[in-house]
This record gives structure tokens, sequence and C-alpha cells, in this order.
């Protein structure tokens, strides 16, 4: 299993840290070289479509994380595990269904099936679980995935939608993103970058307000950062270290330590500790709107770096 450092070496300076957000923790959070891509927003390269963005040199750079991953595959094998946190597609916004994304993105659809990536749902793409339900189709999107260190689980990787009152798709709630995101969708055939305005908008209203500081990067990764998400997913945590849960594990011990999602489009890495034990949120970020960052973790070590 390559260390962060073999990793950055390998990449030859294409990966960077991103604003120092890079710690140790205090046990194994991994026994492979995990590898962390974050919401894409797939779409027909229409003006809506937030990861073509009208700038292909968004696509070349993303292309190019994927041919440097199918060389580290084929020299890693099975140390190395890729996981696309979810929202690979925008089926909210989209014009009819995936194969017209597909065909946009034949390149890089190919690619991810090559590096053999393990698909998590996301809010934008859960039709391709919901639809084929009753068939028990869900084209290989998983809800969860865990890491696996000496038999226990101890890291959870989810897309986040489940942490956010206005896109949970387990509850009516879900909906009210849901219609904002179609209205913001039609917006953009007139003012492209309409969805980065009002996100800029909303960044400095909550900054004012200091009261969802989750859309708020953290500078300090070795401090703390108590905002809603990693509240709920260090309740998340202890729920399934006590064995409340409905998922199946076999005969592994649960001891999760670590989550990591998307969803958020707001790269942070936070620890946070509580009753003799440490808990660790990662966000990896976007592809969208000229994003490019990747979440990687290799036994203790974890980080959040921009590549290209």
């Amino acid at each position: 299993m390559l260390s962060l450092d073999e990793f950055l070496r390998k990449t030859k300076d294409k990966a960077k840290v991103y604003k120092n957000f890079r710690l140790e923790a205090d046990r194994n959070i991994t026994d492979k070289l995990t590898i962390c891509i974050p919401d894409m927003h797939l779409l027909e390269r229409g003006l809506n479509d937030d990861f073509f963005d009208q700038r292909p040199e968004y696509e070349q750079r993303f292309m190019s994380l994927l041919d440097f991953l199918l060389e580290l595959k084929e020299l890693e094998k099975e140390d190395l595990e890729i996981i696309q946190l979810g929202d690979m597609f925008d089926l909210w916004q989209a014009k009819g269904n995936t194969n017209m994304i597909a065909e946009a993105y034949t390149d890089i659809l190919g690619l991810l099936d090559k590096i053999r990536a393990i698909y998590v749902v996301g809010n934008h793409d859960i039709e391709l679980v919901q639809w084929y339900k009753d068939k028990g189709e869900t084209f290989g999107r998983k809800w969860r995935y865990y890491s696996r260190v000496e038999g226990k689980l101890r890291a959870m990787y989810e897309h986040g939608f489940q942490a956010d009152f206005a896109n949970n798709q387990n509850s009516w709630t879900g909906v009210i993103g849901k219609e904002i995101t179609k209205i913001v969708g039609m917006m953009e055939y007139i003012e492209p970058d309409i969805d980065v305005i009002l996100g800029s908008a909303w960044d400095s209203i909550v900054r004012v307000f200091n009261k969802y500081n989750v859309f708020t990067p953290v500078q300090d990764p070795q401090g703390f950062n108590p905002h809603e998400f990693l509240k709920f997913y260090i309740n998340r945590m202890e729920q399934y270290n006590r064995g409340e849960t409905l998922d199946h594990f076999g005969t592994d011990e649960v001891d999760l330590a670590m989550v990591v999602i998307g969803h958020t489009h707001t790269a942070r890495l936070v620890k946070m500790p509580k009753d003799e034990k440490v808990y660790y949120l990662m966000d990896c970020g976007s592809w969208v709107n000229g994003g490019r960052k990747i979440g990687v973790i290799s036994g203790k070590g974890m980080g959040v770096f921009q590549w290209g």
C-alpha cells in the first residue's frame, strides 16, 4: 500500500494538498490506498452542464486524472480502491435518461469502468436505483461503502445528502432541493454561471450569520468544527458501533472512525474527539464549475488534494 507521500511523488506534482487539509489519524483507517472522486454532475454538454462548463480543459484535466489512476491500478492492483461518491450523473437536470449522458462522455465512463471504480449513489442520480428497484437493478450503485482494517469496519463512504435537510432523499424534505435545482438548471440557459453566483451569495450570507458553517471550509484541519454534518455523522458512527443499524456486516466488527462524503461541493477535513475516541469527516469537494478535488486515504494518513 502506497503512503500519501509516495502517492504524491507518483503524481509528479499533478496533485497538491488543498488548504493544508491533511492529517494523521490515531489508528489505521484503511489497509489500501483509497482515492475518492466527488460530485461530477455529468449532463449532455449543454449550458447547464457544470462538469464540462463550456471549458474543454476541465474535461481534459479529469481525463488526465483517470489516465493516471489507470496506470496506478495496473501497478497496485488490489492495494488500490477508487470510489466515486455519487452525483456522477445529474438526472435532476437531464433532458432525457442516462443514455444521452453516456453518449456525451463515453471516454470518461469507459475509463471509470477500467479502473473498477466503486459507485456510491447520490441524490442527483438516485433514480438509477429507484427506477429499477423492482427488478433488483442498481447499475452497480451502492447506498454506502466501507473500508475494513483487520476485519473491522473503520470508514464509511456515502454521498452526504443523508445529512442535508433539503436534499435528504429518505425524507419528504428532499423535494425542496430537487425543485430548486430544476429552477436553477433552467436559469443556466440564460446565465450559465447562475449557480456559482447564487452559491457565492449564499456563502456570504451564512458567513455573516455563521449559522450553517457546514458551507464554510475549515482553515485548520487539526482544529474542531462542530458543524451540523459532523454531528450527524458522529451520531451515525456511534449508532453503527453500538450495532444500531439495519446494514449487514457479516462477521466484521464495527469500529467506525471516519466518514467520507461529497455533496456540499466544499472540500474540508475535520476531526472531533468524543468519549475517548476521535472521529474524522472528509468532504472531498467536487468536479463542477472547475472543481478538481480528490480525497486520498492510506493507513493513518488522509488528505484532500487538488489535481492539475
